[in-house]
Order: structure tokens, then C-alpha cells, then sequence
């Protein structure tokens, strides 16, 4: 049986993947909450697998970026040099594809990283300093997906379903972007494990999926007809390099797959399935 422990209560992504995992007998899973100073008096050592999910990703009532780094970089190597000295073997960490700095285009390493925002920046940080850490015998996988989307996900997946079930219109832009489904993810933290994986990798959907069709399905299974035209694509390609905001939606934004070859691992849940699982269980 493989225990695995999740640094961060009350996340998507660690409670999905605590329910996902215990799917199945050979798992034991615990979460551990962060916010309680005691969580330096847990017993690490009895866990196979840490598999930490604590960051922060938007603090609008905070301004100062410092909550950035002493959570997303400074605590996550504080959790695993705890793991280290507790004899874990594997410490998984929840990075971002945002490292590159890319909003428009491919992403992949012979562009170089250039981490623009605070939480870019912090989660890159600490995925060095986590390689620093990393030997034969503590292994570091260090995950960076695309959005994750689910069924009461947050983030920017809930702007666009909402876009999808309240506007008649969108436009009709086609684009090309990676996302990644909550189950994909969850599965991919088990493939890593059961496969002790030790370095980067960029899980996601197998589909590019561009943005307005996207739209169009969450639309259409929830009785919806939403219209995509094409007479609103100039004024947005008209706005598109001044506004970050529509360069985050309507640009291409997607991994090569020379990143992402070094492991053998397939999304079971097609793009068209999730959004079915979704809504209609």
C-alpha cells in the first residue's frame, strides 16, 4: 500500500486527487492543513509520497507579492526538506506552464522561462530549488499544467462557464490551447507516482482546444445556444496587443510535445467526455 500525504486542505486539486486515488485499496491518503501552525508536528515519516498543492494563485486583497514567495516558494521547500529528513521517497509538486512567460504561441525549453507575474515567478523559484534538492534516493516530480477545469473548479474556468450560460453571443476566433480535465490530472499524480517519476513534466488534455468551442459545449449540454460570430474577430484582433486580458482568452497557448514525450502517459478522459462527465454525471 503506498501512503501519500497532501500538504493543503480545501483545494480542487488535493481533494480530487485524495478521492481519485482511494478509488483504489493500494492508497492511503491524508490531507494536511497548512493554515495550522501544527503542521510542523506531523509525522512525515510513515508517508511514501508528499504531494504538495499549497499555493497561492490570486490574492486580490492582498496586494503585497512577499504571500507569494512564502507560500508558493518558501513553504513548498520547507514541506520537502521536512519529507526529505522524514525518509519520503517521492515529493510531488503543483508548479504552473506559466514559468515560460508565454501568452501567445508555443511554449516549450528552447525558448527559455520568463516568469512575469508574482505567482509565476514564486512557483519557478521553487521548482529550482527543488531540483537543488532532488537525489537517488528523494525523488522530486515537479507537475506543470495548463488551467485545470472540473465541476466547481475555481480559477478562470468558472469566467467562461459563465460567459457560456449567460451570453447569446461569442466570438468566433479559433485558437489553440492546452487545459487539462481535474480527472486527467488526478490521474497523472497517480501515474507519477505509481511510476516514481522524477522530473518536469507538462500533463494535459490529448486535444488542443480552442476557446469558442469550449464555449459553444458547455453552452449547448446545458440547453443553451449560444452564437459565435465572426463579426466581432476584428475588434478583438484590433485590441488583442494592448489587452492581456484578450490575449489570455483568444492567443495560442500551448506545450510542444517534445516536453512532454519523456513519460508515457495519456489522458484517459477526452476533452468531448469531460465536458459530459460534468454536466450530466
Amino acid at each position: 500500500m503506498k501512503k501519500v500525504l497532501i500538504t493543503g486542505a480545501n483545494s480542487f486539486l488535493g481533494d480530487n486527487t485524495k478521492k481519485y486515488l482511494e478509488k483504489e485499496k493500494e492508497y492511503q491518503v491524508d490531507i494536511l492543513d497548512m493554515l495550522n501552525p501544527d503542521w510542523k508536528k506531523a509525522d512525515f515519516s510513515k508517508y511514501d509520497v508528499v504531494f504538495n498543492v499549497c499555493a497561492i494563485v490570486h490574492r486580490f486583497d492582498n496586494p503585497n507579492d512577499i504571500i507569494y514567495y512564502k507560500i508558493n516558494r518558501d513553504l513548498a521547500i520547507e514541506i520537502a526538506k521536512k519529507a526529505k529528513e522524514s525518509g519520503v521517497k517521492q515529493f510531488i509538486q503543483t508548479s504552473t506552464n506559466g514559468v515560460f512567460g508565454i501568452e501567445l504561441g508555443e511554449m516549450n525549453k528552447n525558448k527559455g522561462f520568463n516568469p512575469k507575474t508574482p505567482y509565476e515567478k514564486s512557483k519557478y523559484e521553487a521548482d529550482l530549488l527543488l531540483e537543488d534538492i532532488r537525489n537517488e534516493n528523494f525523488k522530486v516530480c515537479i507537475i506543470r499544467p495548463p488551467m485545470i477545469y472540473g465541476k466547481s473548479s475555481k480559477g478562470n474556468f468558472p469566467k467562461l462557464e459563465n460567459f457560456a450560460l449567460k451570453f447569446p453571443v461569442f466570438p468566433s476566433l479559433k485558437n489553440k490551447r492546452d487545459f487539462i480535465y481535474i480527472d486527467n490530472i488526478c490521474d497523472f499524480v497517480k501515474f507519477a507516482i505509481d511510476n516514481e517519476l522524477s522530473e518536469i513534466c507538462y500533463p494535459r488534455n490529448n486535444e488542443l482546444i480552442s476557446v469558442d468551442d469550449f464555449i459553444k459545449k458547455i453552452s449547448n449540454i446545458n440547453g443553451k445556444n449560444i452564437h459565435l460570430w465572426r463579426v466581432f474577430n476584428p475588434f478583438v484582433k484590433l485590441l488583442f496587443k494592448s489587452s492581456h486580458k484578450l490575449r489570455s482568452v483568444f492567443g495560442d497557448n500551448y506545450c510542444t510535445e517534445d516536453i512532454c514525450s519523456s513519460y508515457k502517459w495519456r489522458a484517459p478522459i477526452s476533452f468531448d467526455e469531460s465536458i459530459v462527465i460534468m454536466y450530466e454525471g
